[in-house]
């Protein structure tokens, strides 16, 4: 048996940043992923806002990691019409982007053992039991414990935390030449319930996927290449399920801290989580740099505390959520007309009088003025959080 200070599930982004703040502060967390290469399988569009960027340093000018820059986005709301979103983003080679984050892990005196499965936690009175199978040790005994395992959180359920469901499923393809030269996302309520499809240009290539609670995914993808006139080679089919409902309510226990999926850091409006699952591991490393430093007297409530300051921790995200994912495509296309051409997160000024002035065409939208208020303040949210 192997004794460590910390270790950490899951070696994903939200896992290693986890393990690049204790690390900066000193620590040498144990990292554990139960796959073999970091970053593989993809399980992602492969985007994230400049800000996400900007907040860990990632080396915007590398192009094995940020493949191009978008700047705004067009959104459809069954129908044609065009609705632009103000935001600047970067499509991302994602296993190169975790790639990278392992690499700045390691050279800060991380270790991280991949093929390593960890198949069970078991508290005693003063630490962690961890049971791993693959290389190395079959057991550490760890005095705290950071979960990044992402959305199936078997061990965090083992240890009485709440799976982060219900779950969504997305499936993508990434196929052969450039299909867009901005990000585009389509929502239809009968087509893709719950969800919508993205087209994500890249270089030379083009991320077409779907999100949808409803069933025959892949069926649903097809159609929508179809009525798009989409033809080319298929280089890669990517697959998984994200968190819908954003952050769960119990994030620490003791001597354990969620982060990531695992704790369902997922923006619930457009289901992104790279940022907010690296911000959370980030304050959970830095709270767990200052338990350890004290000897377990800082208490891990700072790091809820820390959360709360974020706006994607806010109800109005869910509350954004659940009225514009009931919407009938009645709505979505009403919403169409009265923001053809305009900035759904960036309505200010005398613009926001004009648009209310036209709210009276469209009786199934000023019906729920209070509702369309809550919608723009997540939608707002979303610019920066939630891709």
């Amino acid at each position: 048996m192997k004794k460590v200070d910390i270790a950490v599930i899951g070696a994903g982004p939200a896992g290693l940043q986890a393990a690049i703040s204790l690390a900066e502060k000193g620590y040498a967390p144990v990292v554990f992923e139960e796959d073999p290469i970091i970053g593989q399988p993809i399980q992602c569009g492969e985007g994230i806002s400049e800000n996400g960027l900007n907040d860990f340093s990632i080396p915007i000018s590398n192009s094995s990691i940020c493949v191009r820059k978008l700047e705004s986005c067009r959104l459809f709301f069954a129908s044609e019409l065009e609705v632009f979103g103000d935001i600047t983003a970067y499509t991302l080679n994602r296993d190169a982007f975790d790639q990278y984050l392992a690499d700045k892990a390691l050279d800060l005196g991380t270790t991280i053992l991949t093929s390593s499965k960890v198949e069970k936690v078991i508290r005693k009175e003063d630490n962690l039991l961890i049971r791993v199978k693959g290389k190395g040790n079959s057991e550490y005994e760890c005095n705290l414990l950071i979960i990044a395992e992402g959305c199936k959180a078997k061990i965090a359920q083992s240890l009485n935390f709440s799976e982060p469901s219900p779950l969504i499923k997305a499936f993508e393809y990434k196929i052969k030449g450039e299909w867009t030269d901005k990000l585009e996302f389509y929502f239809d309520s009968q087509k893709y319930p719950l969800g919508y499809c993205w087209i994500f240009p890249k270089e030379d290539e083009t991320n077409i996927g779907i999100v949808t609670y409803a069933r025959e995914r892949k069926k649903r993808l097809d159609k929508f290449l179809k009525e798009k006139k989409i033809s080319a080679k298929i280089l890669e089919k990517i697959g998984g399920s994200i968190p819908m409902h954003g952050p769960v309510k119990k994030l620490h226990d003791n001597n354990v801290m969620l982060v990531g999926d695992a704790a369902g850091m997922v923006n619930p409006i457009f289901y992104g989580g790279i940022r907010i699952g690296m911000t959370s591991g980030k304050i959970a490393g830095d709270i767990a740099a200052n338990y350890l430093k004290d000897d377990g007297k800082t208490s891990l409530l700072e790091y809820e505390k820390k959360l709360s300051e974020y706006s994607f921790m806010d109800k109005v995200n869910l509350e954004c959520h659940n009225f514009f994912y009931s919407r009938t495509n009645r709505f979505l296309q009403s919403l169409g007309k009265l923001l053809e051409g305009r900035f759904i997160n960036l309505i200010e000024g005398w613009e926001k009088i004009e648009v209310l002035s036209h709210l009276l065409k469209y009786p199934v939208l000023y019906k729920r003025m209070i509702k369309l208020y809550k919608m723009y303040k997540g939608f707002k949210i979303v610019r920066d959080w939630g891709f």
